[in-house]
Formats: C-alpha cells, sequence, structure tokens
C-alpha cells in the first residue's frame, strides 16, 4: 500500500506546529507497515524563510518531498492555480520515483481542494481529512464553500477529527463523514509519576501553611478564537490572594501584546507568564510538570493540545467549543461555556481544591488505548484498503 500523504509544509525546529499533524500521521502510518509518501507543498509568504523549490530528504522513516513557493495570504483566484500547478509538478516527480500511489491522502479544504482537481486528471483515490474549524459553522464563508464542495464531491473517503465537525460535514456535503482523531505521540507525551512525588513532599513540609503550590499551564496560539484574555482575567479573579498558584501561557500570535498589558494591568506580572513558542518537547515536559491544564476557546475543532495534556496524565479545564466534548469527562476535567470569566474561575478554584481527586495514570492509559499514534494508524490504513478495493472493483467492471 502505497500513500502519497499530501501537506502544508513540514515541520521545523523554528515552525515546529506547521504540518505537525500530517507529518506525526505520516510517521505513525509508516511506522505501522505503510508505505508512504510526505509531499509537502509549502505555499506560506516570503516572511516565512525556508529553502524555495524542490528539495527531498527522509526523517524518521518517512520519505519528504517538499515544493516550497512563496504565495501567502494572497485571493483564492490566484492561490488555487498556482497551488493546482505545483501539486501537479510535486505530484509527477514524486510517481516516477516511486510509481503510482494507491491513495492520495489530503488534510485541510484548500490542499483538499487541489487534490480533488488533481484526482479528476490522474484518477486516483482521494481521502480528505478536515481540520477547520471554519467548516465547522452552520454558514460556509464563499470561496471556502466551493473549495469544500469540490473537495468533498471528488473525496472517496471524507474523514473529520471530531464528532461535531464530521456532523458539520455532512450537512455540508450530504455524505457520510467518518470520525478519525488527530493522534497524539503517547512516547513523548508520557505519564510520569515523579511530578506526584515531589507534589507530595512538598505538600508534607507545607502541612502547616495555607495554601501550597499550584501550576496551570495553557498553550496555543495568541489569536482571539483562544480567548487567553478571559483565561487571564477569570485567574485573577480566582487566585489574587494565593500567591503560590501561577499560570504559564505557551505560545505566539497576534494578541500576545495586547495580553501582556492585561496582565500588568490586572496586577498579575509574576503570577501569570508568557513563555513565547516553546518546542514539542518542552512543552512535554511542562505538561508532565504542571497539576492542570487550561484553555478557554470559543470554538475547537478537536483540542489535540487537551489530548496532550491528558496523555500526561494531567487533568485540563476545557470549554465546549465543539471538539473537547467528546473527550472531556468527570474522571479527567472540568467543562465550562466559552466566554465566562466567573464559569472558568470557579472551574480553575474547583481544580486546585480538588485536584487529587484525579486519576493520572487511568487519565493517560485511557488516551493511550484510544487516541495514541497506533490506534489511528490503524483505522486510516483500514480505510486505505477500502478505497483501494473500490478503485479496483470499478476497473473490474470497465474490464469485464
Amino acid at each position: 500500500m502505497l500513500t502519497f500523504l499530501l501537506s502544508r509544509g513540514v515541520p521545523t525546529q523554528k515552525y515546529s506546529t506547521y504540518g505537525v499533524f500530517e507529518f506525526d500521521q505520516a510517521r505513525a502510518l509508516t511506522q505501522a507497515g505503510c508505505k508512504v509518501v510526505f509531499l509537502a507543498l509549502d505555499l506560506r509568504s516570503v516572511r516565512r524563510v525556508r529553502k524555495w523549490g524542490f528539495s527531498s530528504f527522509e526523517r524518521d522513516g518517512v520519505q519528504v518531498r517538499v515544493l516550497s513557493i512563496p504565495l501567502g495570504n494572497i485571493p483564492k483566484k490566484i492561490f488555487y492555480p498556482i497551488g493546482e500547478w505545483g501539486l501537479k509538478m510535486l505530484y509527477r516527480r514524486a510517481v516516477r520515483e516511486f510509481g503510482r500511489p494507491d491513495v492520495l491522502h489530503a488534510h485541510f479544504t484548500d490542499y483538499a481542494y487541489l487534490a480533488a482537481e488533481l484526482k479528476k486528471q490522474e484518477h486516483v483515490p482521494l481521502v480528505v481529512t478536515e481540520h477547520s474549524s471554519l467548516v465547522n459553522q452552520d454558514t460556509l464563508p464563499s470561496d471556502i464553500k466551493q473549495a469544500a464542495k469540490t473537495a468533498f464531491q471528488q473525496a472517496d473517503c471524507l474523514i473529520a477529527v471530531s464528532p461535531a465537525l464530521a456532523q458539520k460535514m455532512e450537512e455540508h456535503s450530504h455524505r457520510k463523514v467518518l470520525w478519525v482523531p488527530d493522534m497524539v505521540d503517547t512516547e513523548l507525551f508520557a505519564y510520569s509519576d515523579e511530578h506526584e512525588r515531589q507534589k507530595a513532599l512538598r505538600e508534607e513540609v507545607e502541612m502547616e501553611e495555607e495554601g501550597g503550590e499550584f501550576s496551570f499551564l495553557s498553550c496555543g496560539n495568541l489569536r482571539k478564537i483562544k480567548r487567553m484574555d478571559v483565561l487571564i482575567k477569570a485567574f485573577a479573579k480566582a487566585f489574587r490572594d494565593c500567591p503560590k498558584v501561577t499560570l504559564t501561557i505557551c505560545g505566539q500570535g497576534e494578541e500576545e501584546a495586547s495580553l501582556h498589558k492585561l496582565i500588568t494591568d490586572l496586577n498579575m506580572d509574576g503570577r501569570i507568564e508568557m513563555l513565547g513558542l516553546r518546542p514539542r518537547e518542552e512543552i512535554a515536559h511542562r505538561l508532565q510538570q504542571c497539576d492542570c491544564f487550561v484553555m478557554a476557546s470559543v470554538s475547537e475543532t478537536f483540542g489535540v493540545a487537551y489530548l496532550e495534556a491528558l496523555s500526561c496524565g494531567i487533568p485540563v479545564i476545557a470549554t465546549r467549543c465543539g471538539g473537547p466534548e467528546c473527550f472531556v469527562n468527570e474522571h479527567n476535567g472540568i467543562m465550562v461555556d466559552p466566554d465566562d470569566v466567573d464559569a472558568l474561575a470557579k472551574a480553575l478554584l474547583s481544580m486546585y481544591c480538588n485536584n487529587g481527586y484525579y486519576n493520572r495514570a487511568a487519565i493517560a492509559q485511557e488516551i493511550r488505548e484510544n487516541y495514541s499514534s497506533q490506534a489511528v494508524a490503524a483505522t486510516l490504513m483500514k480505510q486505505y484498503e477500502k478505497v483501494a478495493e473500490q478503485k479496483d472493483e470499478v476497473l473490474q467492471g470497465v474490464f469485464a
């Protein structure tokens, strides 16, 4: 089974999250025995410094082929034709090197559209996975609507990363959509009882004191949709008089300056720390050392950051925003409505007071069983085999 997996780009040390969902998937499939060629069509702007043109290399056992064209945020009527040309060049180079694929797997609407146009010419079975919160809306923007319509019609298998997104995709496409969650690197984001042992030792020393140390962690793009301002306000409301309780925020984005100002205005400097974008390895270590992971997003198609925390055995506080509802429950965290500072402050206090209720080892085990790379890769390979068999049946009918 030869699969070409189409991505927006390849994660690098500088841009560690760009294309990471796709590459994690490619690596997991390769480890599961599926031959994968990772096709990265990088159409970001010239400001994202990288090598332009074609490049090829192997990473973690995955053959990677890249075409980088500096486009950026340009009108779709220009973006799509150039993208179609670029994908055709990248695909045909890969075919000459590896042979025709059994399946082409594309992620995200824009790239699914490019793959759908390619399928019309190359007649390769197409699997489409959608992640975007833009599609998880009742009314789609016009450019997304047309691209999604073409992609969804041409796809031999449609996949969503959450049940809520699958439902929206079915409403838009009038087709059956399979739910396959984003996978978690359970080896990197692994449970460790070291933090619990250290905390127990601290609590023995602090028994006579009122209010022990407690750390909250939040990671995500600093965009308005993530509502980091709501989290900061809720934290200040809950713990203004608890100097040993801290909040650390990792991430970067256009809200960064305003969030720094908000922290200062609330006199929470030193209590709330913003670290900027951090490597995944550091995020994993910080998760293993914290007491609770929290986000206040108003919309998430899935919420893999929550799963990474849960994989470390860390209880979470999440909002009912479209994604976390399918895996956050009373045994691993607390759910609140978005944009509710008072409810979030109450949840933060509840987590602080009742953190010992959660069985961290059990939380991590559930994630390993259901969201590990092995579990998700096995599900995807079954779908690849199914669409490849459907193509064989069609060909047999044509030549019968």
